[in-house]
């Protein structure tokens, strides 16, 4: 999943190739990858009554991702950076409406230009297409589906310290999502410093694993981490803390 600089030199030229930039869209604007586009956060969740960040309808995908070029011929590079988890959960998306052509780029935009990458400000205008979702039910889970087989799972906050003792899922495993980002613009450690950091907290790759954070962000890095690190089992709660705690369901 994840991708050097010299795979996107090698692979930059490529006509299948759609680089997305997660960044905010200021910075964006000032300065970004000739042919890359924007896509942000904001344009794959939605808000229900409790303002929790769910994942979009199919329908909305579907439009928004036909008008950024993207079908199933297309292999999807998305760009963004270490500290921030949009990256992350745009990566899980694509990977939910069923696009398992996606490649993170692990470096941040300091590091390409630092590697003879040339920064625009002009709009790259993508060609048309038609994209078709296929949900990945299996790694989405409900508040419902949840709270209903509650002891199959193990439940990992990715949240601060400081939240988790604030108030946290019941039977919850504390791993903050930042114990796996990477340095030097990285996005994440490497397999081997992730598989150790999971075997310490006594994970199994047996086990069936929840991720959730506040609004589903930093748990979408938790969950990218686990794959890295050779975890299959993992479903995200997209709903997470906000969802659950707008619920009334119990709470430690």
């Amino acid at each position: 999943m994840l991708v050097s600089i010299d795979w996107l030199k090698d692979h930059f030229s490529d006509q299948d190739i759609i680089i997305l930039d997660t960044r905010p869209k200021t910075l964006f604007l000032y300065g970004h990858l000739t042919k890359s586009q924007s896509l942000t956060i904001e344009q794959v969740i939605q808000f229900d009554q409790y303002g929790s960040n769910l994942v979009i309808d199919p329908e909305k995908i579907t439009e928004l991702f036909s008008s950024i070029g993207i079908d199933d011929s297309k292999t999807v590079v998305i760009v963004g950076d270490s500290m921030d988890p949009s990256a992350a959960r745009i990566a899980w998306t694509f990977l939910y409406f069923g696009h398992d052509k996606i490649h993170l780029l692990d470096a941040s935009i300091i590091d390409l230009q630092n590697n003879g990458f040339e920064l625009t400000k002009k709009s790259f205008i993508p060609k048309i297409t038609t994209f078709i979702p296929k949900i990945n039910s299996m790694i989405r889970i409900d508040a419902v589906h949840l709270k209903e087989n509650f002891n199959n799972f193990i439940i990992l906050d990715a949240r601060t310290p400081q939240e988790f003792m604030s108030g946290h899922l019941p039977n919850s495993k504390l791993i903050p999502f930042i114990e796996g980002i990477g340095y030097d613009g990285k996005l994440f450690q490497n397999k081997n410093f992730l598989q150790n950091l999971f075997s310490k907290n006594k994970i199994s790759k047996d086990d069936q694993i929840v991720c959730y954070c506040m609004h589903g962000h930093r748990a979408s890095s938790l969950f990218l981490q686990l794959m890295i690190a050779g975890y299959r089992d993992v479903k995200l709660y997209d709903g997470s803390f906000v969802d659950w705690y707008g619920r009334r369901l119990p709470l430690e």
